[in-house]
């Protein structure tokens, strides 16, 4: 069953509305997702769904806060059977984060982890100024393909995997490694690592 996650993006300031929006959909266009793209409304979306959904969010936090709100951007996902979205789409939102010095609100109430069911970043990091890595599993993370096979992304901080094994020059640990056909490389972020596998993964399909 498909679950929703919340996002919501605060504390940017107007004028690099367009930086931000433009970053967001390099990011979300750049990998294939299951069920639907990321988007994000704000207070200059012309799509009517898009302003509709942000005056609203709008309206929810005024009436929970009187002195007003910070919101620049606020959007959902859902997530349809493949766990590698859910990740993908919290890297995006770190990326935004650390670029743009903004807190990220993410809400993912189904989430079977429950320590990933809230996540705020501010500046790219944790409230605790830890690294969002530290709160990942620790085991692999398994992409199913459409053909029903899978491929394997294991974590930076992965335990009793060679495949979870840093390089030394990783001071923050965000390298991930994969597994293809047996093949194993790895890539300085998530997003890196799952574009690098899927294209060993067409390319070794192309030699079949």
């Amino acid at each position: 069953m498909a679950r929703v996650i919340h996002v919501r993006v605060r504390g940017v300031a107007p004028a690099e509305r367009d930086r931000l929006q433009d970053r967001f959909s390099d990011l979300t266009t750049s990998r294939e997702w299951r069920d639907q793209l990321p988007w994000l409304a704000d207070a200059a979306s012309t799509d009517l769904f898009a302003q509709l959904f942000f005056e609203q969010a709008v309206a929810a936090e005024l009436r929970d806060d009187l002195q007003g709100t910070d919101l620049s951007a606020a959007g959902f996902i859902r997530v349809a059977g493949d766990e590698t979205d859910a990740l993908a789409l919290v890297f995006v939102l770190r990326d935004l984060s650390e670029r743009f010095s903004c807190r990220v609100d993410i809400r993912d109430p189904d989430n079977p982890i429950a320590k990933l069911r809230t996540v705020d970043l501010l500046n790219g990091r944790l409230r605790d100024r830890r690294a969002l890595e530290s709160i990942l599993v620790r085991r692999p993370i398994f992409k199913r393909m459409r053909d029903g096979n899978r491929i394997e992304m294991y974590p930076p901080r992965a335990l009793g995997s060679a495949f979870g094994t840093i390089d030394g020059a990783d001071g923050e640990r965000r390298a991930w490694s994969f597994l293809v056909h047996g093949m194993r490389d790895s890539r300085p972020s998530f997003l890196e690592a799952e574009a690098e596998a899927l294209r060993m993964w067409r390319g070794l399909r192309f030699l079949e």
